[in-house]
């Protein structure tokens, strides 16, 4: 349920010379917000489980813009830095925003004009150049905006950040709500979820320079956001030998009972209940972490499923995919054209866990039944399946169904699309081989020896073309054999002519625990390794 921490403002501004006033940051000085904590109690009790983007998007909309609607009811500046934007982006669209009086979205990196005459809602992760971008709206002659403040963070303000926002005498006076909201997490889909921590797994396992906060206190600090935002006060389950798991288990713990201790009005599912009379409907969750290490191959492999084909062999650009489609004009021509696919995309959300085959069924089945009904009878005289063009025609011929045809022919574009590359690359042959490497089984269920995999990877690599998807099967017989012979090494490599580039990355397995010869000792070689990463 809408859950946040808020400041008490009185406490922020009882002093004339405004000392630290770590009483703060004390559980007694903070609130439970969350207008809907007790109606979403409710919910959970009866057995309802909201999808975690609905969970972000409500709290987004109700525990930021209406509560800052509720306290200034007129038109408002929003003011986002680069990651509460991504947050914001990924649950909540602009129309949903300018309906809560909205009527400007602005970055803070960039130069904004003043609006001195209205209020501003600053939604921000809580790091020093956020906080002290937002105090230099404020400071000197320079005041941006007019007598009212809101001020939301994506997670926990440190002690010292706010220190330097209560010495900001001209924001301070401005101020009327200042509250964690606990959402540093994008919220994908509606039971998918990122920490948007793209350089985190290298810092995991090279020893590099690192910043003042650990990459572990972050991931785990981001985390108890995600829980926060489930009512779950999970149980931690890893892997006891893996490191990397154990270090991040101890913070995620640490951090976990911290916020449980300072919020006691939040409420979890496996915990005392005044919605079910003091009895857990359910019992607490599980937090399963694993680390990667465990399992390098799944993600190097080629899957046919819609999603992971258009992710895996087209170019996005985050959720935002370009296609060529015809124009409306029957010149036979094409044009590009955008589309987003995301949760906001209801026929995406159905058919993109499905293999591709089933996908491409599904959506013939669907644009037939509507070019068969007495509105669209004779497009399709010849029956079976309609080209792409016939499609478009088809579109252009039935106005009532344009915005699901529309759809439909979008995602057959993009499925084809697909599929035009993957018989382009083979894939189906390079696939099987791939499986045939991960199992130890070709397709009639016989064990072929290694050297026979190796001879089969060889011709592979010389066909082929893209340099990037020559290390990925490199990458693949290396960690299904457990490493490979120095001569099979060897000849592998000069086949795919790896760039010294792909070779460090090659190499970087070690770092990992994995073995990239088969008699390798790897003690001297890791340090090696090592050596050559932190360079």
């Amino acid at each position: 349920g809408g859950f946040f921490n808020a400041y008490n403002v009185n406490k922020l501004t009882e002093s004339k010379d405004h000392p630290t006033m770590s009483s703060a940051r004390k559980p007694k000085s903070r609130s439970s917000g969350g207008r809907s904590s007790k109606s979403s109690e409710k919910k959970a009790a009866s057995g309802e489980q909201p999808g975690l983007r609905k969970l972000v998007q409500k709290r987004i909309l109700d525990d930021v813009f209406q509560n800052a609607g509720d306290k200034h009811p007129g038109w408002k500046v929003l003011i986002v830095d680069e990651p509460a934007m991504k947050v914001i982006s990924a649950a909540v669209g602009m129309y949903d925003i300018m309906e809560k009086k909205v009527t400007i979205v602005e970055n803070l990196d960039k130069k904004r004009a003043p609006f001195p005459d209205m209020a501003a809602i600053y939604f921000l992760e809580p790091s020093p150049e956020s906080i002290s971008k937002m105090i230099e709206d404020f400071s000197g002659d320079k005041v941006l905006y007019g007598d009212a403040v809101f001020v939301y963070l994506l997670g926990r303000l440190p002690d010292q950040l706010l220190d330097q926002i209560k010495n900001c005498r001209k924001l301070l006076k401005r101020i009327k709500g200042l509250v964690e909201i606990n959402v540093d997490f994008l919220a994908k889909e509606e039971r998918a979820f990122t920490l948007d921590m793209r350089d985190a797994f290298q810092s995991f396992h090279v020893k590099a320079k690192r910043g003042p906060k650990s990459v572990e206190a972050k991931v785990a600090e981001r985390l108890v956001t995600v829980c926060a935002t489930l009512n779950e006060y999970p149980h931690i389950r890893y892997k006891q030998s893996s490191s990397l798991a154990t270090k991040i288990a101890n913070v995620f713990h640490r951090k976990m009972d911290d916020f449980v201790a300072q919020n006691p009005n939040w409420w979890y599912h496996g915990g005392p209940s005044k919605a079910s009379g003091g009895k857990a409907k359910r019992d607490r969750g599980v937090i399963l972490l694993l680390d990667r290490a465990d399992d390098c191959l799944t993600p190097l492999m080629h899957d046919f499923t819609y999603q992971a084909m258009i992710h895996d062999l087209l170019k996005m650009d985050g959720d935002r995919i370009t296609y060529n489609a015809e124009t409306a004009d029957d010149s036979g021509e094409t044009e590009a054209k955008d589309v987003l696919l995301d949760e906001r995309d209801k026929l995406w959300v159905e058919i993109r866990g499905k293999h591709i085959a089933a996908v491409i069924e599904t959506l013939s089945n669907r644009i037939r039944e509507i070019t068969s009904s007495s509105t669209g009878a004779g497009l399709n005289r010849g029956g079976g399946n309609m080209t792409l063009s016939q499609m478009a025609s088809a579109l252009k011929a039935l106005p009532e169904y344009r915005e699901v045809m529309s759809k439909l022919s979008q995602h057959m574009h993009l499925s084809h699309e697909c599929m035009d590359v993957f018989r382009r690359e083979n894939l189906i042959d390079l696939s099987e081989l791939e499986q045939t490497l991960a199992t130890g089984k070709d397709d009639e269920g016989r064990s072929p020896r290694q050297a026979d995999m190796i001879d089969q990877v060889d011709d592979f690599l010389i066909r082929i073309k893209h340099a990037r998807d020559r290390l990925r099967l490199i990458l693949i017989a290396t960690i299904s054999q457990g490493g490979l012979r120095s001569q099979d090494r060897r000849r592998l490599m000069n086949s795919a002519e790896l760039t010294r580039k792909d070779v460090r990355t090659l190499n970087s397995l070690e770092l990992l625990g994995l073995n990239i010869f088969s008699n390798s000792s790897s003690g001297e070689a890791k340090n090696q390794l090592i050596s050559m990463f932190s360079g």
